[in-house]
């Protein structure tokens, strides 16, 4: 089974800060959402273990949508060591069988590699092998995909609906 993840972040660095955890298990054949994830990450936590807040993105963030800025502050800012154990959770959860899972993120060096780095500064592991990671921008090009050329249905930067906005234009292209 497949798992499409979304982070929302202060930076664009290995080591940025991360607001908020969003993930959909799928089907990548018939392109079927199940169940979501998502959740806040408290800041003050992840700056004590090493996490970069950029200008240039909390400036991005300020000419996004109203909408879009909302959904990121909405979630509370849960502690890290409970968020990374919930979604190792999660995970297991609904894929028994880890091995055969597969975690798509939007750029090789982005999503889960982020998301691998947030774990290791606090000390836990991630339940994914590191050969779970897939990248939705290889399989645009290997497809000959646009994204821009799918409609957009939901709030622009709100992690859940990224994660569906991805499923879709990955699995209807």
């Amino acid at each position: 089974m497949h798992i499409m993840l979304d982070l929302e972040t202060m930076g664009v660095n290995a080591d940025a800060l991360i607001t908020t955890i969003s993930a959909v298990r799928f089907d990548l054949k018939s392109g079927q959402c199940f169940e979501e994830f998502e959740t806040g990450l408290n800041w003050e936590e992840q700056i004590e273990h090493g996490a970069i807040i950029d200008s240039s993105t909390v400036q991005w963030w300020l000419k996004q949508s109203k909408e879009a800025q909302e959904t990121m502050m909405r979630l509370p800012q849960n502690r890290i060591i409970d968020v990374l154990q919930e979604f190792n959770g999660w995970i297991t959860k609904y894929i028994p069988n880890i091995k055969n899972a597969k975690l798509w993120g939007n750029g090789v060096t982005f999503d889960n590699t982020l998301l691998r780095n947030l774990y290791k500064r606090h000390g836990v592991d991630f339940v994914l092998p590191y050969y779970c990671d897939n990248d939705v921008r290889t399989l645009v090009t290997l497809k000959g995909i646009n994204p821009r050329d799918y409609e957009f249905k939901g709030i622009k930067h709100r992690g859940i609906d990224d994660c569906k906005h991805q499923i879709f234009y990955c699995c209807e292209g």
